[in-house]
């Protein structure tokens, strides 16, 4: 079958190639309709990172997936539609328990990324219980389900986290950064009634107008520095970074007021070196009393809530789910998409024909 891969460490090696079709004894055999690409895509495709299966040179690329059941298995019925969760456990005690995103370990695996081929391919195999049946009325936009999964969690733990207190109620939040991780985020804090403005450095319009869609506020560093657009508001409640930038990283510890949150999700460069005013981050988080918790990965809980908020966003907002799968492009020519494109927000591989 014709699968996009890489040579992991190698970098520029990304193609389409044929790999061995996937052994399906005892698994649910899928059919792969459509992966999204993003930005661990194109990092292992420049060599960064990536480990392929024992016993194969190539690693076949997406964790971004969508698919239907190829035939009855599993207790699944053929052609449901399904979305594939990640990371696979190491047997560690939280990974026994299905928290295998809260690894003691790290022996864990990662569809894609370590030691396990990923999704961008005509099919594959999995177990029943690490596959999602989402509705058909949202199986357009399903592809979406994994990277909105990542502040799912983010916002599981910090309910959890907030508890810590007699009364929290949060009103405003800020997100940084206009990838669909950050939009998705401003998305699910708006299905949570809070009021959300978006950040990033350069202002695009038509960022502005597709916010405005779900009544997010927008706003651009190269307009309004981070600061004043937190000092705009009576007080942020909770920050999301989802810029990949250790730089504004930092900042958005500084955005919270009393009580607040900052929820990381950027897997950032472990070389970069930034200045910053060390005392007054550190004097802010602890004198108003500031949770900042990270969050990679997803389990159980965060997908079956998101394939819930990704139908309750397309029932109040029809459509908007839909525009942010900015382009489209056919396994054939897969590899040609993985360097990432500012213009587009989400880019998805067609793989079924």
């Amino acid at each position: 079958m014709r699968a996009l891969t890489v040579v992991p460490g190698r970098a520029g090696s990304g193609a389409v190639r044929d790999v061995p079709d996937p052994v399906a004894d005892g698994l649910v055999s899928v059919d792969v309709v459509r992966v999204g690409l993003c930005g661990t895509d194109a990092e292992i495709e420049r060599g960064e990172y990536g480990r392929a299966p024992e016993g194969s040179e190539v690693l076949v690329l997406g964790h971004e997936s969508f698919g239907r059941v190829s035939g009855d298995a599993g207790g699944l019925r053929k052609g449901t539609p399904v979305v594939a969760s990640v990371r696979r456990p190491d047997g560690c005690p939280n990974c026994r328990n299905g928290e295998q995103d809260m690894c003691l370990w790290g022996g864990f695996r990662e569809r894609g990324i370590n030691g396990i081929h990923g999704f961008c391919a005509e099919r594959f195999a999995e177990r029943a219980e690490l596959l999602f049946p989402v509705p058909e009325e949202i199986a357009d936009v399903a592809v979406l389900l994994e990277p909105l999964t990542i502040s799912e969690k983010g916002w599981r733990h910090l309910v959890a986290a907030q508890r810590r207190m007699t009364y929290w109620e949060p009103k405003q939040a800020i997100v940084t950064g206009a990838g669909p991780v950050g939009i998705l985020a401003a998305l699910l804090l708006r299905l949570r009634g809070l009021d959300v403005t978006v950040v990033e450095r350069t202002e695009k319009p038509a960022r502005r107008e597709l916010l405005a869609r779900i009544g997010a506020r927008y706003a651009a560093t190269s307009v309004t520095p981070l600061g004043d657009v937190a000092a705009a508001r009576e007080r942020v409640d909770v920050a999301l970074d989802a810029t990949g930038s250790a730089a504004v990283a930092f900042e958005t510890m500084r955005l919270v007021g009393a009580n607040g949150a900052v929820i990381l999700t950027s897997v950032t460069g472990a070389d970069r070196r930034v200045e910053l005013r060390a005392d007054a981050v550190n004097q802010g988080l602890v004198l108003n009393n500031v949770l900042v918790l990270g969050t990679v990965n997803a389990n159980a809980l965060d997908f079956r809530q998101g394939i819930a908020d990704l139908a309750a966003a397309e029932r109040r907002w029809p459509g908007f789910l839909a525009s942010l799968i900015t382009r489209r492009v056919p396994l054939a020519d897969a590899a040609r998409a993985l360097p990432h494109d500012p213009n587009e927000i989400k880019t998805v591989v067609e793989v079924a024909p």
